[in-house]
């Protein structure tokens, strides 16, 4: 299904499906209007683990709502999905997420605010790869940065991630996109 404010559409491996609209509102409408998305796009319903992470018995999937919209993702293999506007809180919160480790990131992009919401947003869906175990601060190490995409490995888990970021439109928004690189395994 085509994701509205996504021109050019993110380039995704075939067994990858992004789903994601607008939707304003609160935390408590955008859940809901994610799960009537997933519906009209024919996707099973979902349940979550004792962590947090949805999981179904088709495969793997992450989702995500904030900055006034709503996205899912699914394919074969694990994913993280993480969707987040431009907004002072990121500042606010810094200290929490920005480490030493991500300064070649900040220098490539620039120390700004679109630069602190890829980062917060490939953390997050980082973090969703794994569903558990990646510290914000310390978790990431990146071992190559490109304008759309980056390559980092989880420190803890000794895993190497395939990250890529879209910037949306109406309303302002990072995407961000995180698997596993190398051969895919549907565990």
């Amino acid at each position: 299904m085509p994701m509205p404010g996504l021109t050019p559409p993110m380039t995704l491996r075939s067994e990858l499906e992004l789903i994601g609209e607008p939707c304003p509102g609160s935390l408590s409408s955008q859940r809901t209007a994610l799960k009537a998305l997933a519906l009209r796009a024919g996707w099973p319903d979902w349940s979550h683990l004792a962590n947090g992470k949805p999981t179904w018995n088709s495969g793997h999937l992450s989702l995500s709502h904030g900055g006034g919209w709503v996205v899912a993702i699914r394919g074969a293999g694990p994913v993280g999905i993480d969707v987040e506007a431009p907004t002072s809180r990121l500042e606010n919160v810094r200290r929490r997420y920005v480490g030493a480790a991500d300064q070649p990131l900040l220098k490539h992009h620039g120390d700004n605010l679109d630069s602190l919401c890829r980062l917060w947003s490939a953390k997050e869906a980082a973090f969703k790869v794994f569903g558990t175990g990646l510290d914000f601060l310390t978790g990431l190490r990146w071992d190559s940065i490109g304008e759309s995409e980056a390559v980092a490995t989880a420190t803890l888990q000794s895993v190497q991630l395939h990250i890529q970021w879209h910037r949306l439109e109406e309303p302002e928004a990072w995407l961000a996109i995180a698997e596993p690189t190398g051969p895919r395994n549907p565990t």
